[in-house]
């Protein structure tokens, strides 16, 4: 397991009227997270995405057959 720093919120047990306020809470901080960060976490969002697309389309290995088996091994 790693020993790696990461955000945590440790809350008491609630009642559901008061988890709903929470979670309304939350809501309107991230909504307005978006509204200041928007243009830029949405750019992070797209070249993260087009890395992991690069990545897979480099898993594929074209062997020049169109009718070859799609579980060739190499």
């Amino acid at each position: 397991m790693s020993k790696r720093r990461h955000a945590q919120l440790h809350l008491p047990p609630l009642e559901p009227e008061v988890a709903l306020a929470v979670v309304n809470v939350l809501e309107q901080a991230i909504q307005a997270i978006w509204r200041a960060h928007g243009e830029g976490m949405a750019e992070i969002l797209f070249r993260r995405q087009l890395a992991q697309e690069q990545r897979r389309a480099q898993e594929f290995v074209d062997v020049g057959d169109p009718i070859a088996p799609d579980d060739t091994d190499f």
